[in-house]
């Protein structure tokens, strides 16, 4: 450890002196390689998922997001990714644009947030970039073994549509933040701290027959699936599942089952099962409607006008 100090003493620039601090900090996995080589050396045992998720200063976040919130984001994000192809992320490789009057209190609170994430899904650090740009962005690139390989377009006809968590909290928190919300307020958590499916995936990914993230929100997951599996989807409303907290914020059910509906960015899993298998999942999901002959999604048997979700600006 005093060889790695002195040796961020040492440091030619600031892009080597930052990063010499990063990787003390977030750890490296003990593969081959160095801190400043160029490159780093992984040795993948089979198939490989490979998941890239790019955020950026003004659409992703903006000034209301706290630095950490921002990276913890950043890697939530791409682990989710990994998640829905039926996979498990292990390690990251981390792009950063930092504006050249960002200070280092900012980077490493950004960094903050990157370690907490790493930590609490387990995830190796094996490299990253550091480059000068106008504008802050970051890319995560998560990898893990590619498991079933699990993709949007094998719904069914007769499939049970569900997800794996409520819907809509994420936009909820968003709205909340920008009327004033505190950060300690549940909403606020789950925007800025999001949660992602962290069951035991050999409980539920054997069982399904398609699977995507609900990150550009619940109907739009569904319409993509929908469309790429070439059938329609029903979603009954009676069988979304609202948080109490949903429903108080936005004083009715009505207008909850709206922005579950149409709200993104709360990484759960949505799917399709075929009705004989889905009794065999073993981790808490919900039922949200059917896979019907046709295209498109219908709300309750009608097709709906709700918009879907888009990142604020």
């Amino acid at each position: 450890m005093r060889k790695q100090k002195e040796r961020i003493k040492g440091a030619f620039n600031r892009e080597e002196r930052l990063l010499n601090k990063l990787f003390l900090s977030l750890g490296r996995s003990g593969l081959a390689g160095d801190i400043g080589d160029d490159a780093a050396v992984i040795r993948p045992s089979g198939r490989m998922a490979v998941s890239i998720d790019s955020y950026s200063d003004g659409v992703h976040f903006n000034r209301l997001v706290p630095d950490d919130s921002i990276g913890y984001r950043t890697v939530t994000g791409a682990v989710s990714d990994i998640s829905a192809m039926g996979s498990a992320a292990e390690s990251v490789l981390i792009s950063m644009g930092l504006p050249r009057k960002v200070s280092e209190e900012k980077f490493f609170a950004l960094y903050g947030g990157i370690k907490k994430a790493c930590k609490k899904w387990s995830l190796k650090v094996e490299g990253g970039d550091l480059v000068a740009s106008r504008n802050l962005y970051i890319s995560v690139c998560a990898m893990g073994p590619a498991g079933r390989a699990l993709r949007r377009s094998g719904a069914k006809k007769g499939d049970i549509l569900f997800i794996t968590s409520y819907p809509g909290l994420s936009a909820a928190g968003l709205e909340l933040l920008k009327a004033g919300g505190s950060v300690k307020d549940f909403l606020v958590k789950k925007f800025l701290y999001p949660d992602i499916f962290s069951g035991d995936g050999k409980k539920l990914f054997p069982f399904v027959s398609s699977l995507m993230d609900s990150s550009d929100g619940l109907l739009d997951s569904c319409r993509s699936m929908a469309f790429q599996s070439g059938v329609a989807l029903n979603i009954d409303s009676a069988l979304v599942p609202l948080k109490k907290e949903l429903v108080a914020f936005c004083g009715g059910r009505e207008k909850a089952l709206r922005m579950a509906l149409e709200g993104g960015e709360d990484y759960y899993l949505v799917g399709t099962s075929p009705r004989e298998k889905f009794a065999k999942i073993k981790v808490p999901v919900f039922t949200l409607g059917t896979a019907l002959e046709g295209e498109g999604v219908f709300l309750d048997g009608n097709r709906t006008d709700y918009k879907g979700f888009r990142h604020f600006s």
